[in-house]
């Protein structure tokens, strides 16, 4: 069933957008103009480097595999100013983002939240949104998770993306049979290997995002971080923040046990998703919903939650809110997350990451306390969403139809054909 494209989203697009540049480039006095500007000023600095022939090596802030040059070089195919360029590059991903849900949505017969939820809420981190290169890495995901149901094509996008920034390689996670996530990860292999020995062949050191991580110490931002942030604005730590590898991190007593057990934390999460893996028996919808709670691990388990992080999270949950699936509580959970993380960063960065002061720490302490919530209750409807059908004569069933052979396509109790996912079966 199609349903009309949602055409009266676009002005509030245009209106909310409009603001951010204006805020971006101070037209609107914001601020704290350094926070947006310093990312992209550093972006064109790499830019001449890249021109020059070679990636930036010996620059600890270059951690990002070879293709991150690609959003880095567009804006010089623009008239303007660097600066200027790369808000209007990163405003037509955006956009795309926002058709492709758009697409989505009238093709599928889903819910308009999805679009709601991209045009709103991404406004959320204000002119944040549009001084990072994460919004040409979401487009690729947002690309992935709704182009096309073939594995192939998923798995060539993911595959891409990963060239570009590396945390698309959850989206392979809710690819179901066996024959669909060997197809998607070769797939993905074959784009990642040929453009990373293209762009080895073509400039020096474009593998050195392999290694530029290693010495990357606790985050402020990060999950991790958050009893120590806590405890120093009540004087019950004596650490302190440091700014290195492009980021406050902390120093002090505890910090290394605590990166220690955020890094280990990533494979225990991926365990867990192993085990989900094996048990499930998955409904169309569960190649959103699994990309949702992978990424959401992904970002509570890292050492380092730069407030851009958003941004992906952001995607990924618009395209769960269009499909209408039980990941929309986590969902609105991300929203949520996004809200504060629009207050936290910059507005009160100052208290939480140099000074210590309680109230903006506060804030940092309820935005990720939202986050780890939002990946308890992904992970736990993901798995309910999953669960295989118990033997016949139970007489039980879950809202999701528990009594349903696996892999049979269900939707929400009530929406019919409209909380049909793309028509993807992949069980």
């Amino acid at each position: 069933m199609r349903h009309r494209f949602p055409w009266q989203v676009l002005p509030v697009w245009l209106i909310t957008r409009a603001v951010l540049f204006l805020a971006a480039t101070q037209v609107i006095p914001v601020g704290h103009e350094g926070s947006f500007e310093g990312d992209v000023t550093l972006y064109g600095n790499w830019a001449q480097i890249l021109l020059g022939g070679e990636f930036p090596a010996g620059d600890d802030k270059w951690q990002y595999p070879p293709y991150a040059a690609l959003p880095m070089l567009a804006p010089h195919l623009l008239p303007w100013s660097y600066r200027i360029s790369f808000y209007a590059v990163a405003l037509v991903c955006d956009l795309a983002i926002l058709l492709l849900l758009c697409r989505f949505t009238a093709k599928t017969g889903g819910s308009r939240a999805g679009v709601w939820g991209w045009t709103v809420g991404a406004a959320l981190l204000g002119p944040l949104l549009i001084s990072r290169y994460d919004l040409m890495v979401t487009l690729v995901a947002v690309l992935a998770l709704t182009l096309s149901t073939d594995a192939a094509v998923r798995g060539a996008l993911i595959g891409f993306g990963l060239a570009i920034k590396v945390w698309p390689v959850a989206l392979l996670a809710g690819l179901r049979r066996w024959r669909e996530l060997l197809t998607g990860g070769a797939s993905s292999l074959v784009v990642v290997v040929l453009g990373c020995g293209v762009a080895t062949l073509v400039l020096p050191h474009a593998l050195d995002f392999l290694t530029a991580q290693q010495d990357r110490g606790l985050q402020i931002e990060s999950l991790a971080a958050t009893p120590f942030a806590l405890a120093r604005a009540l004087g019950w730590w004596g650490g302190f923040t440091t700014y290195q590898h492009g980021a406050m991190e902390l120093v002090g007593p505890g910090v290394e046990s605590a990166t220690l057990v955020s890094v280990a934390a990533t494979p225990a999460a991926f365990v867990l998703l192993l085990v989900w893996w094996f048990r499930a028996a998955p409904t169309e919808n569960t190649y959103f919903d699994a990309a949702l709670t992978t990424v959401l691990f992904l970002v509570v388990t890292s050492r380092v939650l730069s407030p851009q992080y958003l941004v992906w999270l952001l995607g990924v949950a618009a395209v769960v809110l269009a499909a209408r699936t039980r990941q929309r509580p986590a969902a609105w959970l991300v929203l949520a997350a996004t809200l504060l993380t629009g207050i936290m960063y910059p507005w009160v960065e100052e208290d939480y990451s140099w000074s210590g002061r309680l109230p903006g720490t506060l804030v940092l302490v309820a935005r990720n306390l939202v986050f780890l919530a939002a990946a308890v209750v992904s992970f736990v409807q993901l798995w309910r969403s999953t669960r295989r059908p118990r033997a016949a004569g139970h007489g039980e069933s879950d809202e999701r139809g528990e009594d349903a052979e696996p892999g049979e396509d269900i939707g929400d109790p009530g929406d019919g054909a409209a909380s049909r996912g793309p028509g993807m079966r992949t069980a």
